[in-house]
């Protein structure tokens, strides 16, 4: 039997408004046959829980959605079996998440009913103490990333000046002409999820491009310095394809989140990627399609400006990472923290709750295949 297949994003992310929560746009929750929402502290085992099960289905032959965390990109916070429309969603701070339809679509599993209650009353005071200081980390890096934000916004209006609006113009068109010439309006309205193809993590910036794109049939890679209008297109690009009833996978810029960073139209299996620092493919094919937006500048408008692009530059990166700084003492103290919990878990009863969960997926999948 051959293996299945991977794919991983962010399902949220931190941005200079704070921790963003997309977990809702992982699979419409009137679509989906079961969603499971795992509870439970600090290093009660969600991630591994998740990821057990999910080496289990991939070995027999099922397609995955791996949902990476954020503040620890190691784990992850979420598994959807694409096959099967089933996800696991880890539904605890900062992405809370409590059972919409109970019983006939979601359900709580709670790895806290594991937990030894007394042995971590024992540590009140050092695991209240902890979560204080990690709160307060997050609000410093988030300080920091809103400082970041405004000065990126100053660069990108030195660049945007020096657009030329035709040459814009003329490339946005052409590359919607390539895309969508020769498309019918589908009989359907379209389906759109909303999500982070990269995160600001305690390692810095992270991207699972490479990986989300893989697969696409035809890519469209474009580059360019901020405010060349990379995001006009992108916004064009989703409003075509929603118009024309094509669904759509829609990644946004963790530094700004209303702004359109990657698409893939999975209905044409055509992608779109921004490929600029700090997410840059890694890997180019040779049927690949490059758009540098630079080519609408016009240069004279820059001239005179290199003083302020090259101290922006400068600024924006002191204070991107002193956030990641930050967002790495966070991670240091809630490994601290896990340790309260993981001394405190009963393991055995978390794996045959795995095992069992494991069952029941496997059940809805032979249920799925006999009744088609």
């Amino acid at each position: 039997m051959m293996e299945g297949s991977i794919i991983r994003y962010f399902p949220g992310g931190n941005t200079p408004g704070g921790y963003l929560s997309l977990f809702d746009q992982v699979i419409p929750w009137t679509d989906a046959k079961k969603i499971m929402i795992i509870k439970g502290g600090p290093g009660v085992g969600k991630s591994t829980f998740m990821k057990k099960i999910a080496k289990d289905l991939l070995k027999q032959g099922f397609n995955l959605e791996l949902l990476h965390c954020s503040a620890d990109n190691g784990s992850i916070d979420g598994l959807l079996i694409t096959d099967l429309d089933i996800a696991l969603l880890d539904g605890t701070a900062p992405h809370m998440m409590d059972p919409r339809y109970p019983g006939c679509v979601d359900e709580i599993i709670n790895l806290g009913s594991y937990w030894n209650e007394e042995g971590i009353r024992q540590n009140r005071e050092h695991i209240m103490g902890l979560q204080n200081e990690i709160s307060g980390c997050y609000k410093r890096a988030y300080n920091y990333l809103k400082m970041a934000q405004i000065v990126l916004g100053d660069l990108k209006q030195v660049y945007n000046n020096a657009v030329d609006v035709h040459r814009l113009n003329d490339m946005v068109d052409e590359i919607l002409d390539k895309t969508f010439d020769g498309v019918s309006k589908k009989n359907k309205k379209s389906r759109q999820r909303n999500m982070f193809a990269s995160a600001i993590t305690h390692d810095g910036p992270v991207h699972y491009l490479d990986s989300l794109f893989w697969n696409v049939q035809k890519r469209f890679i474009v580059t360019g310095f901020p405010g060349t209008g990379k995001s006009i297109l992108m916004k064009r690009i989703v409003d075509n394809a929603v118009l024309k009833g094509l669904d759509v996978d829609v990644f946004h810029c963790p530094m700004e989140p209303e702004k359109i960073e990657h698409i893939i139209i999975k209905d044409l299996s055509i992608g779109f990627v921004t490929s600029v620092k700090p997410h840059a493919l890694a890997r180019m094919r040779d049927k690949d399609e490059l758009f540098d937006f630079n080519a609408t500048l016009v240069s004279s408008k820059i001239n005179g400006y290199e003083e302020v692009i090259n101290y922006d530059n400068s600024v924006f990166w002191d204070l991107f990472n002193r956030a990641v700084k930050y967002l790495g003492h966070a991670k240091k103290l809630h490994d601290e923290l896990e340790r309260y919990y993981v001394v405190n878990m009963d393991f055995k009863k978390i794996d045959e709750t795995r095992e069992l969960t494991l069952s029941r997926i496997l059940k809805y999948a032979y249920t799925a295949s006999y009744s088609k």
